[in-house]
C-alpha cells in the first residue's frame, strides 16, 4: 500500500547556475540528512509555494517521486545505459554492477546516475536529479493514449529531488555540472590515442609495442598496464621477473613521448602484507558478524578497503602516493571498483556488509554500494596528486556515481566487437555527457570477441572523435593493435589516429568549455535545435561542440549514409575540404572505407595542428579553417596552455577569439587573445571557405589578416 507524502519546496541558489533550481523535499517523518552525493551543500531558501510539482509516496521498501509531462516530451540522460539515446519507454536500474559483455537487456551497468533530462515540445528543458546514493530505478513511461510519466524509486531513504529548469537543454546541462561538480582541465596527453590490452605481459613487450608505434608512424600518447604487471595480482606490487624496473620503463617511455597508466583494483589479498596492515588498523569492510569481509578477485580471497572511512581513504591514498613515486607512473586506472567480487551475490559484496560511512553514520553495503567506486577514485586521485603535485592528475574509472566525473574519466566497460556495440558507443557517450560526464569513450575495436577488418577500421574512424580514445582487448581475443590486420587496414587506422591528433586544438578548447561551463564535449544533434522534433532521436551522428557534425558509418558493408542536418541558414560545409555548403535538410553522402563524413557549421572556425607522434612533440603549425556564413561572417575560440601542470590557473594560458567579416573584395580576420602563454604554434595557416571556393591567407602570426577575394 502506497502512502502519499507531503512535500516542502526550496529554492536553490548557485552563483554559476544557468537554470532555475527548485528542490522538493518529502516530509517522511525523519530529519533531512546532509547530501551524500553533492560535493558541496548548495544554499537553499524555503518557498511558501512552488509552480513545480511532483507526487511523492512510500511503501514498505521504496520512496518514490512521480511526474507527468506533456505529449511530445523527449527523455535523455540516466547515465551509462545501452540502447537508444532517447529513453522513452525505458527503465534503468541503478546498482553498480560488473557487466561483462553486456547486451541490449543489460541493466544495471557499472555506474549510477540518478538523473533524467526532459526536453519539452517547445524546446525548453527540465533536469531531474534525485539526491540519493541508494539502489533504485528510473522508469520512463510513454504508452499510447497516456501522458508521458517519470517515476524515480529508491530504497529505504527519502530523497530530495532537484528540478533544473531552463529555456534550453544546454542551460540545464550546464546547471547540472555546477551542482555535481565540473571536470578539471585534463593533461593534454590524456586526449591523445591510448593503447591497452589485458595484458602486455612484460616490460620487453611494452618496449616492443612502443617501438612499433614509432616505427610505423602511428601517433600514440599512452601505453597501459593491466593486472599482469603485478606480482600475483597484488595491488601496489610489480612482478619482479617480468617488470623488474617499472620506474626505469616509465622513464624510458616518457623520453619517447609515451605516458604510462597502470591499473589498480580494490581487492587486497588476505595473505599480503597490505592486508595485515589494513587489518591492524580496522580499515576493511566488515561482514554482518563484524569480521573483515572476504571475496574472490584476481589475487584470490581478498579484503576490501572501506572507502567510506576517512582513515581508509587516507591510508589508500598514501599507498598510491608511495607506489606512484616509486614507479613514476603518469596516470591510474581504477577497475573492478563496483566493487566486483567474483564469488559474491550479484558479483559484489553482500548487502549485509557494514561500512563506517562518509558522515560516520554507518550503514550496510546496500546503502553505500553505489558510492564505493567514486570514493576509491577520490582516494586514488588524492594519492596521485601528492605523488605528482606539479602535474594534472589523470585517472580512469569503471565504476562511478553522478558526482564523480570531476574526479576521473570513464569508459563504457567490457563491450564486444560487434556493430551493435559500435553503435552504442555513440549513444552511451552522449548519455553520459548529458548526465554530467563529458570525458568518456568505449574500448575501440571491442574488448571481447574478434572484429573483422571493416569493423575494426570503422570503429577507429568513430573513436577518433569521441572524448576518450583508447584501444583495448581481453586476453582471449585476437591482437587489436592498429597494425593487427593487413597493411590497408593499418593505413586506415593510422589515418584515423592522425585525424585525432590534428583536431586536438579544437578538442582541447571543448574540454576548456566543459571545465568552465559543464557542457559535453560530444553532443547530441538535438542540442543544436531542441525545438526540432526530427533531431530528438538521432543517435547515429553527433556534434563536437556546436560546430563539427560527425556522421560515422555504423552498419556493416555500408559505403554511404544519410545525414540529417540541423537547420542552419548558411548550411554545413564538408570538413576539412570545404566546397559548397549543404543547405538541404538531409543528404546521402559517400563514405568509402577509410573516410568519415564530417561537416562544419557555416559561421564557425575550427582549428587543426600538423600530425605528430604524440603530444610530447610541440605543434608548430596552426591551421585555421574559416567557414563563412550567409553574411560573410564567422567566429571561433582557441584555448591553449602548457597542457600540463597548474600554471594556467595563474594566467599562463592563451585564450584567443577569432572574428571574421568580409566585403566583396576581401575577408578580414581578427584575433584577440588574453593570457600570457606563448604558443609554440607560431605559424598560422588560414583557409577561408566561402560559397564553394577556398581562399588561403598569408602565413605567419599576426593580430589581423586581410585575404583578397579575387
Amino acid at each position: 500500500m502506497s502512502e502519499p507524502l507531503a512535500v516542502e519546496a526550496w529554492a536553490c541558489a548557485l552563483e554559476t547556475s544557468t537554470a532555475r533550481i527548485t528542490v522538493l523535499r518529502p516530509l517522511a517523518g525523519v530529519p533531512p540528512r546532509a547530501s551524500l552525493l553533492l560535493p558541496a551543500a548548495p544554499r537553499l531558501e524555503r518557498l511558501e509555494a512552488s509552480a513545480f510539482r511532483a507526487d511523492f509516496s512510500r511503501d514498505a521498501e521504496l520512496f518514490r517521486a512521480r511526474l507527468t509531462f506533456a505529449p511530445g516530451t523527449s527523455f535523455y540522460g540516466t547515465g551509462e545505459v545501452v540502447g537508444p539515446l532517447e529513453r522513452s519507454g525505458k527503465s534503468v536500474t541503478l546498482w553498480n554492477t560488473d557487466a561483462f559483455e553486456y547486451g541490449a537487456a543489460s541493466s544495471p551497468l557499472y555506474q549510477s546516475h540518478p538523473y533524467v533530462l526532459a526536453v519539452r515540445p517547445d524546446g525548453s528543458a527540465l533536469g531531474l536529479l534525485a539526491d540519493t546514493i541508494r539502489r533504485g530505478t528510473i522508469a520512463i513511461e510513454a504508452g499510447a493514449g497516456a501522458d508521458p510519466a517519470l517515476e524515480l524509486a529508491f530504497e529505504r531513504e527519502p530523497f530530495d529531488l532537484y528540478a533544473l529548469e531552463g529555456a534550453h537543454a544546454r542551460d540545464v546541462t550546464s546547471a547540472l555540472a555546477a551542482l555535481v561538480g565540473r571536470i578539471a582541465m585534463p593533461p593534454l596527453w590524456a586526449l591523445g590515442y591510448h593503447q591497452c590490452r589485458w595484458s602486455y605481459m612484460s616490460a620487453d613487450e611494452v618496449r616492443a609495442l612502443a617501438s612499433e608505434f614509432r616505427r610505423r608512424g602511428i601517433p600514440c600518447d599512452g601505453l597501459w598496464l593491466d593486472i599482469d604487471y603485478m606480482d600475483r595480482f597484488q595491488v601496489f606490487t610489480t612482478n619482479p621477473e617480468t617488470f623488474p624496473d617499472l620506474a626505469g620503463l616509465t622513464d624510458e617511455l616518457r623520453a619517447r613521448g609515451f605516458r604510462t597508466v597502470a591499473i589498480l583494483d580494490p581487492g587486497v589479498g588476505v595473505e599480503s602484507e597490505l592486508a595485515r596492515e589494513g587489518l591492524e588498523r580496522g580499515l576493511f569492510v566488515k561482514d554482518a558478524e563484524g569480521e573483515p569481509a572476504r571475496g574472490k578477485v584476481w589475487p584470490g580471497v581478498c579484503h576490501f578497503p572501506d572507502f567510506t572511512s576517512t582513515k581508509a581513504r587516507e591510508w589508500w591514498g598514501e599507498h598510491v602516493r608511495a607506489f606512484v613515486a616509486r614507479t613514476r607512473l603518469d596516470g591510474l586506472w581504477n577497475d573492478m571498483n563496483e566493487p566486483s567480487v567474483l564469488d559474491g551475490p550479484g558479483k559484489t559484496l553482500p548487502d549485509s556488509c557494514r561500512h563506517e560511512g562518509t558522515d560516520g553514520s554507518g550503514g550496510d553495503h546496500a546503502r553505500w554500494h553505489n558510492l564505493y567506486g567514486q570514493l576509491m577514485v577520490q582516494a586514488s586521485r588524492e594519492g596521485l596528486v601528492r605523488a605528482h603535485p606539479e602535474r594534472r592528475p589523470f585517472l580512469l574509472t569503471r565504476s562511478n556515481h553522478v558526482s564523480g566525473s570531476r574526479l576521473a574519466a570513464t569508459w563504457t566497460g567490457d563491450n564486444r566487437s560487434t556493430w551493435e556495440h559500435l553503435r552504442w558507443s555513440i549513444s552511451m557517450v552522449l548519455s553520459l555527457g548529458l548526465s554530467g560526464q563529458p570525458f568518456a569513450g568505449p574500448d575501440v575495436g571491442g574488448f571481447s570477441d574478434n572484429p573483422d577488418r571493416e569493423l575494426f577500421a570503422r570503429w577507429f574512424e568513430l573513436g577518433a572523435f569521441l572524448p576518450f580514445f583508447r584501444g583495448h582487448a581481453e586476453k582471449s581475443s585476437r591482437k587489436k593493435e592498429p597494425w593487427a590486420f593487413d597493411a590497408e587496414t593499418e593505413a586506415r587506422v593510422r589515418a584515423a589516429i592522425e585525424r585525432r591528433m590534428k583536431l586536438l586544438p579544437t578538442l582541447y578548447t571543448l574540454f576548456r568549455e566543459a571545465h568552465e561551463r559543464g557542457l559535453p564535449v560530444g553532443r547530441p544533434l538535438f542540442l543544436a535545435d531542441p525545438k526540432d522534433p526530427a533531431l530528438r532521436t538521432v543517435d547515429d551522428a553527433f556534434l563536437l561542440g556546436e560546430d563539427l557534425l560527425v556522421a560515422p558509418i555504423v552498419h556493416e558493408r555500408a559505403h554511404e549514409r544519410a545525414v540529417l542536418f540541423p537547420k542552419h541558414p548558411g548550411g554545413w560545409f564538408p570538413f576539412p575540404e570545404g566546397g559548397a555548403p549543404i543547405t538541404e535538410r538531409e543528404r546521402v553522402v559517400p563514405a568509402p572505407l577509410g573516410t568519415i563524413p564530417l561537416f562544419a557549421r557555416a559561421g564557425s572556425i575550427l582549428f587543426e595542428h600538423e600530425p605528430r607522434p604524440s603530444t610530447a612533440t610541440p605543434a608548430r603549425l596552426l591551421v585555421v579553417h574559416v567557414f563563412l556564413d550567409e553574411h560573410g561572417r564567422a567566429a571561433g575560440r582557441l584555448y591553449e596552455d602548457e597542457g600540463e601542470g597548474h600554471a594556467h590557473e595563474r594566467g599562463l594560458f592563451r585564450d584567443a577569439r577569432f572574428t571574421v567579416s568580409s566585403t566583396e573584395n576581401e575577408v578580414v580576420i581578427e584575433e584577440h587573445a588574453t593570457g600570457s602563454f606563448d604558443s609554440p604554434a607560431h605559424e598560422r595557416f588560414f583557409l577561408v571557405h566561402a560559397g564553394g571556393s577556398t581562399l588561403v591567407a598569408p602565413r605567419g602570426a599576426a593580430k589581423s589578416y586581410r585575404v583578397p577575394r579575387a
